[in-house]
C-alpha cells in the first residue's frame, strides 16, 4: 500500500498541474517557445502534447497503472525536466521552469528540491512493489481519456483561459506582501496600480500621462510597479522624469503577474475591481486631457487693448 500512496502523491501533482495548464496555456506555450529547441511551427502542438500527456500521467499514477514501468519512466522523465530547468535557467532563457502553470511561485532551486521529493516517493513504490498487481482496462481508459481532454483544452485555452488563474482577477484581493518592502498600502482608497516593463515604448509614453493624474485628486492615486533593482528603479523615474511613485515586486513573481505592458488595475479597498491591458481607462485619460487643455489656455497670452 505505501507504493501505491507514493504514486498516488506524485500523480496528484501531475494531473493538479497539467489541469492547471490545460484550462490556461499561453504561458507553458510561451515557455516552450523560449527554450528555442523546436522550430516555432512544432512548438504549439509539442506544448498542447506535453499538456495531454502530463494529465495522462497523472491518472496513471494515481491509478498505479503498469507501476513496473511506469514509475522507473516517471524518474526518467522527471530527472530530464530537471536538467532542462537547470539549462534553461543558467542561459537565461527562463525566469522558471513553468511547471506549475503559476499556480505556485516557486525558485528553480525550489523546483528541483521538489523533483528530488518525487523522485525519493517513486524509487520507494519502484523498490518496493504491490505483489500481483493488475491494471484494469478501464484504467488505462481513463488516462487516455486525460490524454485527449488536456490536449483539447489546451489547444482551446491558448488565446483566452478557460478558467482565468490570474493574480490579477478581478474580484481578487491585492497582497501587501506581492510588493518588495514597499511603504504604499493599497489596502485603503482607491489605486491605479501599472506594471511596467524598463524596456517597453509604451511604457514610456504612459509616464507623462501618469505624471499628471498623479496630481489629481479626485483621481485614484497611482502607483508602478517595476521588477528592477532599486537602483534601476531610481535610474528608470530619473531618465523619464516619473513623479509617481514606484514599487519594486519579485522578478519572478512579476512574470506571474502580467505578459504584456503596460497593465493596469484599480484597486479600491484592497480588491481588485477593474483592469486595462495596454490603455489608460477613457475617464482617466479625458480627465489628463482636460488638464492638459486648462494648462494650454491659461498658458496663452492675453490679447492686450490700447486705447488712443
Amino acid at each position: 500500500m505505501i507504493a501505491i500512496f507514493c504514486t498516488f502523491i506524485v500523480g496528484a501533482v501531475f494531473l493538479v498541474t497539467g489541469v492547471v495548464k490545460a484550462l490556461s496555456s499561453k504561458s507553458f506555450i510561451e515557455l516552450v517557445f523560449r527554450y528555442g529547441l523546436l522550430p516555432q511551427w512544432l512548438a504549439i502542438p509539442t506544448a498542447i502534447t506535453f499538456i495531454g500527456l502530463e494529465c495522462a500521467l497523472g491518472v496513471a499514477l494515481i491509478l498505479h497503472e503498469f507501476p513496473q514501468w511506469l514509475v522507473p519512466g516517471t524518474i526518467i522523465l522527471i530527472l530530464c525536466l530537471s536538467v532542462s530547468t537547470i539549462w534553461a535557467t543558467s542561459t537565461k532563457r527562463t525566469e522558471d521552469c513553468g511547471c506549475y502553470g503559476g499556480l505556485l511561485v516557486i525558485t528553480p532551486k525550489q523546483s528541483i528540491l521538489l523533483n528530488l521529493g518525487y523522485i525519493l516517493l517513486l524509487g520507494w513504490a519502484w523498490f518496493y512493489p504491490v505483489a500481483n498487481h493488475q491494471t484494469q482496462t478501464w484504467q488505462w481508459v481513463l488516462a487516455l481519456v486525460a490524454l485527449v481532454a488536456g490536449s483539447i483544452s489546451g489547444w482551446k485555452s491558448q488565446e483566452k483561459p478557460l478558467v482565468d488563474f490570474s493574480r490579477l482577477k478581478i474580484g481578487n484581493r491585492w497582497h501587501p506582501q506581492w510588493l518588495k518592502d514597499s511603504s504604499q498600502d493599497l489596502q485603503q482608497g482607491s489605486h491605479f496600480v501599472v506594471f511596467l516593463g524598463k524596456d517597453c515604448p509604451y511604457c514610456k509614453q504612459w509616464v507623462p500621462l501618469l505624471n499628471v493624474m498623479s496630481t489629481q485628486k479626485d483621481l485614484p492615486n497611482v502607483i508602478g510597479i517595476l521588477a528592477l533593482s532599486e537602483e534601476e528603479i531610481e535610474a528608470f523615474k530619473a531618465e523619464h522624469l516619473v513623479r509617481f511613485p514606484i514599487a519594486q515586486m519579485d522578478k519572478l513573481l512579476f512574470g506571474y503577474m502580467v505578459d504584456s505592458f503596460p497593465t493596469a488595475v484599480l484597486i479600491e479597498d484592497g480588491v481588485i475591481s477593474n483592469k486595462w491591458l495596454g490603455e489608460i481607462p477613457k475617464e482617466f485619460f479625458n480627465r489628463i486631457r482636460q488638464f492638459y487643455e486648462s494648462v494650454v489656455f491659461n498658458s496663452k497670452p492675453k490679447a492686450r487693448h490700447f486705447s488712443g
